[in-house]
């Protein structure tokens, strides 16, 4: 009875270190941001057209989501790479060409978004 109990206590001691060590260094999370694509155009896309279907033209409308196009980006004039993020909302994505004519439209006639 005694093992279990310290098998048991030394897998919860465990789980709590590793969840420190990756909260402290974000080892973790850089590992699957590497393992994941550089873009989230999919997941932008995605997310608009649920504010579609779901009819909530405020969000659709004013909050702006960042957008990250992949690659490495552009060089500037004095020779730094530039990132391919953009912040913007659903309404003006809808008309980039990266999106691809893959969201749906709302109306934004007569919203206020404030600041």
């Amino acid at each position: 009875m005694t093992t279990v109990i310290m098998i048991i206590l030394s897998i919860a001691i465990l789980t709590i270190l590793i969840i420190f060590v990756n909260s402290q260094t974000g080892f973790f999370s850089r590992w699957l941001g590497t393992q994941q694509g550089e873009s989230n155009v999919d997941f932008v896309v995605t997310g608009c057209n649920g504010l579609v279907a779901t009819e909530s033209v405020y969000s659709y409308c004013c909050d702006k989501r960042e957008v990250v196009l992949g690659g490495k980006g552009e060089v500037d004039d004095d020779g730094n790479v530039v990132e391919k993020n953009f912040k913007m909302t659903c309404d003006v994505a809808r008309g980039e060409g990266w999106a691809g004519g893959r969201i749906g439209e709302l109306s934004c006639v007569g919203v206020e978004c404030s600041v």
